[in-house]
């Protein structure tokens, strides 16, 4: 594969730019989707002397409007005009081998050479620029990139990025099949983005470390052309169960066949999480789907759900207490026991995180418990332990252990004010009653009555539940006679079950991608526990 410096094909790349910019206008509306929803839309021109867009997003109930303007002729930029409301507005010239802009009564020159793209945040069609820059016998080059809204948090706007080559592939959209190009952007700090293109069109482009996807339209749906289809080896039953005023959903995943089978109960960690077991953007794995896929093959069922106030469950997660998830769980237990598929006598129950601490509780209505990355001690000395377990590691920035030591005390308040009994954090929004459940909550105790056979995974690059954990559980179950207890543990997993950013498995195109030999272990001694 051929590698070079931009430099070396300055010429060819100016006379591919000067034909491409020339060219007559072209228009185009791209759709932001953040965590799989959508957040923004953005219009474009391009014309022969300027790239014009107009865009609007909003994420978290902050919405931003945006218009730029980048003008120059001939593959050569000269100027750039950005307006952000809420938010900063300024104008960047590009002449003499410098940028210079003003920002109020600050000016900034940086040193820059020619040729470059200019990519700034949240302005899409800027990537655009990037399809002229490989010519036909070349596979990766080394580019100059600018992002002057850096510029107005004192960063140095102008930095290198690689676009790399990855070849095309077939495609479908609304019934039309078409062959895309594909590119590999590298950024600062590493970050990965993938880029599909037709022609010169931008189709798709993908950052897939922050759960964005930036769409062309009339391309929405877009998707791999279907090569040969595998068998599916399961159905599938939505259902709807009552607990008191909150409705829960989800769905049971059920072999081929009559049954009864065993089945799974998938239980999730803290925060609000669906029946694919994704909190997005933040985590986007799939574990409970991938897992229930895999499950159904061994001819085991599953159940995963909707935590309440998430997706198509009502009721509001923020506000529930330990108690309520709890209560939760038991009615999601009620129906699996009843459901004319279901053999009553062979349940499971998986927990992750939080619902590690869940599992042993029901243990008496269980043939079989797994436990992943479950705790040892209860949440509000895992809150100060992971803290402190964190700024141990030598990887960290300065910038992010200054985080973490101004979020140390801010812990501690919380926690002595849980304590305290009060209903309201007055530093972090907690639910302090839930706090206050699970510190009365005795992990080792617990996990001692179970009688059952215990599964217990854990990743050895965990952060936010250190491995020890794995052994101390374990040990409290074999000590209390339980001889059927298993422990693994993953190497380069995290507390999710990916792939840690060191181990040379991560991909940053596909940073949520689970540790195979976690679905591995589950399914197989799942297999042979549930027989």
């Amino acid at each position: 594969m051929r590698r070079i410096q931009l430099a070396a094909v300055f010429v060819i790349l100016c006379t591919f730019l000067v034909g491409t910019v020339q060219a007559a206008e072209r228009t185009g509306t791209f759709i932001l989707f953040f965590g799989g929803d959508e957040a923004g839309r953005e219009e474009y021109s391009w014309s022969a002397d300027e790239l014009k867009t107009e865009g609007e997003i909003s994420v978290q109930g902050i919405s931003l409007k945006i218009t730029t303007s980048l003008k120059g002729s001939g593959g050569k930029w000269t100027s750039y005009e950005f307006q952000q409301v809420p938010g900063a507005s300024f104008t960047t010239s590009f002449r003499d081998g410098e940028l210079q802009a003003e920002l109020g009564p600050v000016k900034f020159a940086f040193p820059l050479e020619e040729p470059f793209v200019v990519m700034d945040n949240n302005v899409f069609a800027h990537f655009e620029q990037l399809l002229g820059m490989l010519p036909a016998d070349i596979d990766e080059v080394e580019l100059t990139a600018v992002t002057p809204i850096l510029m107005t948090g004192n960063q140095n706007p102008v930095y290198s990025v690689t676009l790399k080559r990855q070849g095309s592939a077939d495609y479908e959209v609304d019934g039309r099949r078409l062959a895309l190009d594909e590119y590999v952007l590298t950024s600062m700090n590493n970050l990965q983005m993938r880029l599909l293109a037709e022609g010169d069109l931008l189709v798709k482009l993908e950052i897939p470390m922050q759960a964005v996807e930036i769409v062309r339209e009339g391309y929405l749906g877009l998707q791999l052309a279907a090569g040969d289809t595998a068998v599916q080896h399961y159905v599938t039953e939505d259902f709807l169960v009552q607990n008191g005023e909150i409705t829960l959903a989800g769905t049971v995943f059920l072999p081929l066949g009559g049954g009864p089978f065993p089945a799974i109960l998938l239980n999730s960690g803290s925060g609000p999480q669906d029946r694919q077991g994704n909190s997005p953007p933040a985590l986007m794995t799939n574990m409970f789907t991938i897992l229930a896929e895999r499950l159904t093959e061994a001819g085991i069922a599953v159940l995963a759900y909707d935590e309440r106030g998430v997706g198509e469950s009502t009721g509001d997660y923020n506000s529930a207490d330990l108690e309520d998830l709890l209560s939760d769980v038991e009615v999601l237990l009620d129906y699996l026991e009843a459901h004319p598929q279901i053999d009553e006598k062979r349940l499971a129950m998986l927990g992750h995180s939080e619902g590690a601490y869940f599992a042993p509780l029901f243990a008496q209505r269980l043939s079989a418990v797994v436990l992943l990355a479950g705790s040892s001690i209860p949440l509000d000395q895992i809150m100060v332990e992971q803290v402190d377990y964190q700024l141990s590691k030598p990887f960290l920035s300065a910038q992010e252990k200054a985080a973490l030591e101004e979020y140390k005390p801010l812990i501690d308040q919380l926690l002595q004010e849980a304590r305290e009994g009060r209903e309201v954090g007055s530093v972090l929004p907690y639910n302090l009653e839930w706090i206050r459940q699970h510190m009365a909550l005795r992990p080792l105790e617990n996990v001692a009555q179970v009688k059952c056979p215990v599964l217990i995974v854990h990743g050895q690059d965990d952060l936010q539940v250190m491995p020890y954990h794995g052994e101390a559980l374990a040990q409290a179950l074999q000590q209390a006679g339980n001889d059927q207890v298993t422990l693994r543990y993953l190497p380069e997993t995290t507390h999710v079950f990916t792939f840690f950013p060191t181990s040379e498995e991560f991909d940053a195109l596909d940073p949520f991608k689970l540790n195979p030999e976690l679905l591995d272990t589950v399914v197989s001694w799942l297999a042979e526990n549930l027989k």
